[in-house]
């Protein structure tokens, strides 16, 4: 399949100026070695990836089973943690964006059968949960009438938009006034974010911040009310800042690592490296300085 790249503006801001932060090829599935830019907008400071591919060449770097397998025990245990960054539930209308085969809404919906569950995603061709009212799309397209929508929900999908600010735009006119969008993810000012290379590029299109969330809160009619740093949900430290300085000391580089051309002495340098990150790294305090890899938010309707 030939991949089709596209330059963008800021999404948030329609800027046109950036600088680049770092470059990183697609290090799963290897598709090609070509090292995606990751840049910073000059004006509003948004993290994004630029070029990117198309929306239809993006299919590329999902495989067929991205989505499945989300119902055992280990993703129920994710769930206990998701459902206590909600508000108390009853008999609302919950909507979660990406919601793959439906299994978290499933979750809530065993212990709260009143709830009325939505789920949206443009990757899944069906939910497996006949309660579930589905819509195969982009949210912006999703038939949800307005201002119907009590809690809007979203774990690790924002990162993963071509048009974020389309989809913040969709959940502030479904959701009611007073209504709560919880949702998750990566935070571009931590060093998993700027030096470990653990983001997921290029399936990670925008990297966010609490300075550009309160940007977009503001926006399209959101109060940003809190965010969370700690790591019951996911730990993303910044583990391998120390391991990629020294390879990158020493010679290494992305497209060596593709063509699997090590560079001397590679596995003495990783282990060294690898021993630093596990001492810097050995526990959280990344959390405690707002600096750890991922951000769960709550923004409030207005």
């Amino acid at each position: 399949m030939k991949i089709q790249l596209e330059h963008i503006p800021c999404d948030l801001c329609g800027c046109e100026t950036y600088t680049v932060r770092y470059r990183k090829p697609d290090t799963w599935l290897r598709i090609n070695q070509f090292e995606f830019p990751i840049v910073e907008c000059t004006q509003c400071q948004l993290v994004y990836l630029n070029p990117r591919p198309t929306q239809e060449s993006m299919g590329a770097y999902y495989p067929k089973d991205y989505h499945e397998d989300r119902n055992d025990d280990g993703f129920k245990a994710r769930y206990k943690i998701q459902q206590d960054y909600l508000p108390a539930l009853s008999n609302q209308v919950i909507l979660d964006i990406g919601c793959a085969r439906g299994d978290f809404l499933n979750f809530l919906k065993e212990q709260y059968p009143a709830l009325r569950t939505i789920g949206v995603d443009y990757f899944s061709d069906k939910v497996s949960y006949d309660f579930v009212e589905f819509h195969q799309c982009v949210l912006p397209e999703a038939p949800i009438a307005p201002h119907s929508v009590d809690i809007a929900t979203a774990w690790a999908v924002f990162e993963h938009l071509h048009t974020p600010g389309d989809y913040f735009k969709k959940v502030s006119e479904v959701l009611k006034p007073g209504g709560t969008f919880v949702f998750l993810v990566t935070n571009s000012e931590s060093l998993y974010g700027r030096k470990a290379y653990v983001e997921d590029i290029p399936r990670h299109t925008y990297h966010f911040s609490e300075h550009s969330l309160k940007q977009y809160a503001e926006k399209f009619g959101f109060k940003y009310t809190k965010c969370s740093y700690e790591k019951r949900l996911w730990d993303p430290t910044g583990r391998g800042t120390y391991l990629y300085k020294l390879l990158f000391m020493f010679g290494f580089t992305w497209e060596k690592w593709y063509l699997k051309k090590n560079i001397p002495f590679q596995k003495l340098i990783a282990k060294i490296g690898r021993k630093i990150d596990n001492f810097v790294f050995r526990t959280h305090w990344e959390a405690d300085k707002r600096a750890s890899g991922i951000i769960i938010v709550e923004f409030t309707k207005k």
